[in-house]
């Protein structure tokens, strides 16, 4: 599994319209083969702060978003919106631990 987790910062006039190509990217990159999670948030006390995790089946998946039209439009669409460049680290996971059950609450338990 590959793992990315990449830094965005935008310009603070322009987060509405940063959110927006990093709207649509999240969502055209759900849609593609090798993809099991993409995901933006921003920074809970950084505005304009953005972070993506995103992870990938294999590497060939993540070079085939790269080549993809919807990661040339974000990229068209955000460079100018940006502080600076992203900062992107990729990391190629062996094996997922999950220390927490990750299974739905029941919220039943709260009565």
């Amino acid at each position: 599994m590959i793992i990315v987790h990449a830094e965005v910062l935008a310009q603070i006039p322009q987060r509405a319209a940063a959110r927006e190509a990093m709207h649509a990217a999240q969502s055209a990159a759900r849609e593609e083969e090798g993809c099991i999670a993409f995901a933006f948030a921003e920074a809970l006390e950084d505005p304009g702060h953005f972070v993506a995790v995103e992870r990938w089946r294999d590497r060939a998946a993540l070079d085939a978003h790269f080549r993809t039209p919807s990661f040339r439009e974000y990229q068209a669409a955000i460079t100018p919106l940006l502080v600076r460049d992203s900062e992107i680290h990729i990391y190629a996971a062996e094996e997922l631990a999950r220390p927490v059950d990750s299974s739905p609450l029941d919220l039943r338990q709260d009565d």
